[in-house]
């Protein structure tokens, strides 16, 4: 019983990792597919001027 919080949260933890991780997978795939779309190279100049 005195290690079902702790427990609790780091499966609450891996869970926001896991979520985390998908949705910057998600994020790359997408520019890599639409990679000769304006925004994309608006966004990807902005990012090299900082």
């Amino acid at each position: 019983p005195s290690m079902r919080l702790p427990l609790r949260i780091c499966i609450f933890a891996f869970l926001m990792l896991s979520v985390t991780l998908t949705l910057m997978r998600l994020r790359n795939l997408i520019l890599q597919l639409e990679r000769r779309r304006p925004w994309v190279v608006a966004l990807v100049n902005k990012g090299a001027a900082r």
